[in-house]
């Protein structure tokens, strides 16, 4: 997938991505269920979750073939392959690409979380060393994800919680969770908040049936995502009820997070009594505990654009990430040539590496 002499500069460097997926076909995932789930996913024509019909390829024009291909091939030796010898990554954090926070069957979605992380585990996880994973939550019992934090805490491969978090009800600063984020802070695992286009119909659903093409959904809705979860975290308290928990927001690029940093802070500034368990500024909590995946990259028209806005975020809180495999990933080249042109070289390993083994109690 990756052209060899364009990742060769990197080779010398230590890379640890922060967000790999696998996307697991459904037959893979048969043996990890119990019924009813297994039945469920065999005979319905949906697969293990909704679809939201939305054509990703133009009608053809970008192919997401070699995806799908490697999607329905994913192995740990593709892995190799790709990330560890072609992008010299050191690290990658493999999460499943689960989705099931919008299942409206919470039994089924909790079956479906089990399955996944103990196929992580099982194929990923225990046969390489290199890879390390994040366990799979889904949140409409918050009861159970604690369970199941629990049962992954014990695993040394085990890194971090991962909550797709568009389509969640309440959202997810909301009291109601505190018992899963109680579980996560207990095991040591941060959070990692991961956003879809296939959930706003959920979370948004009255943008997702107005708007007439997915670039306007895939524009809008993991930065959306974000920002909701953002707002609901910081406003609700979550951040001080649990004062040992960072968490790290992924592919919604950049830039959001300050423009919603400083409009917080000035609503907060107006309004402080409607958020009476803050004790710093919402910018505060942003740049002390908060972390933002570096992909997809925006594309100002002048590129020192993009330098500017790597400044302003701080080279603390950027975690490098490829989305691999996904057909719109970035190599590691992508974020690097930016980092060159904006940070000194200790900061550049900081993004490259630091900020990652930090969140993710990792040693390189």
């Amino acid at each position: 997938m990756a052209t060899q002499s364009k990742n060769k500069v990197l080779e010398e460097e230590t890379l640890v991505d922060a967000d790999v997926h696998l996307a697991i076909p459904d037959e893979e995932l048969l043996p990890y269920l119990e019924e009813p789930h297994v039945s469920r996913v065999k005979h319905t024509s949906l697969g293990a979750s909704p679809r939201d019909g939305w054509d990703r390829t133009i009608g053809g024009k970008i192919s997401d073939e070699k995806y799908m291909n490697l999607r329905d091939n994913l192995t740990p030796q593709t892995l190799r392959d790709d990330l560890l010898d072609e992008f010299h990554i050191d690290r990658p954090i493999i999460n499943t690409f689960a989705a099931m926070s919008r299942n409206p069957e919470p039994d089924y979605s909790i079956g479906l979380m089990k399955a996944h992380n103990d196929l992580l585990l099982d194929r990923f996880l225990d046969p390489v060393d290199e890879f390390k994973g994040i366990a799979t939550i889904t949140t409409q019992r918050p009861e159970a994800a604690a369970e199941e934090l629990d049962r992954m805490g014990d695993e040394k491969d085990i890194v971090g919680a991962y909550i797709h978090n568009t389509g969640p009800t309440p959202p997810l600063g909301d009291q109601y969770y505190d018992v899963m984020y109680q579980a996560a802070e207990d095991n040591g695992l941060n959070i990692v908040f991961h956003g879809s286009a296939n959930g706003m119909m959920y979370e948004f659903p009255r943008q997702n049936q107005s708007l007439n093409k997915f670039l306007e959904v895939h524009t809008l809705s993991h930065a959306w995502s974000q920002m909701l979860t953002m707002t609901s975290i910081i406003v609700e308290g979550t951040v001080e009820k649990f004062p040992d928990l960072d968490f790290a927001f992924l592919e919604a690029g950049l830039s959001w997070a300050s423009y919603l940093a400083y409009r917080l802070n000035k609503e907060y500034s107006m309004r402080r009594s409607e958020a009476p368990l803050l004790e710093k500024s919402p910018e505060e909590y942003v740049r002390d505990r908060m972390y933002f995946g570096a992909q997809p990259l925006e594309e100002p028209n002048d590129p020192e654009d993009l330098n500017r806005i790597l400044d302003i975020i701080g080279y603390e809180n950027i975690l490098f990430c490829t989305d691999y495999p996904h057909w719109d990933f970035d190599t590691p080249n992508a974020l690097d040539r930016h980092l060159r042109a904006t940070f000194d070289p200790e900061e550049r390993t900081r993004v490259l590496s630091e900020n990652a083994a930090e969140f993710f109690g990792l040693s390189l």
